[in-house]
C-alpha cells in the first residue's frame, strides 16, 4: 500500500487544528449553555451543531489551502 504523504499531512494538520479549535469551543459553549439550561440533551444537540458548523468551515479552508488556492 502506497501512502499519499500530502494527504496524510493534510489529515494530520486538519486534526490538530480541529483539536485546537474544538477543545476551547466545547468548553466555552458548555459554560454558556449551562447558564441557560441543565438539560443534557439540549446541551449535546447545541454543542454538536456548533462543532459541526466549525468543522465544515475548518475543513473547507484546510482543503483550499492544501489545493494551493490560498
Amino acid at each position: 500500500m502506497k501512502i499519499d504523504k500530502k494527504s496524510l499531512l493534510e489529515s494530520v494538520v486538519d486534526t490538530v487544528i480541529g483539536f485546537l479549535i474544538n477543545f476551547p469551543l466545547s468548553w466555552i459553549s458548555l459554560a454558556v449553555l449551562l447558564m441557560f439550561t441543565q438539560d443534557p440533551l439540549v446541551i449535546a444537540f447545541v454543542q454538536t451543531f456548533i462543532i459541526t458548523i466549525f468543522a465544515v468551515i475548518r475543513k473547507y479552508i484546510t482543503r483550499i489551502y492544501f489545493k494551493g488556492a490560498i
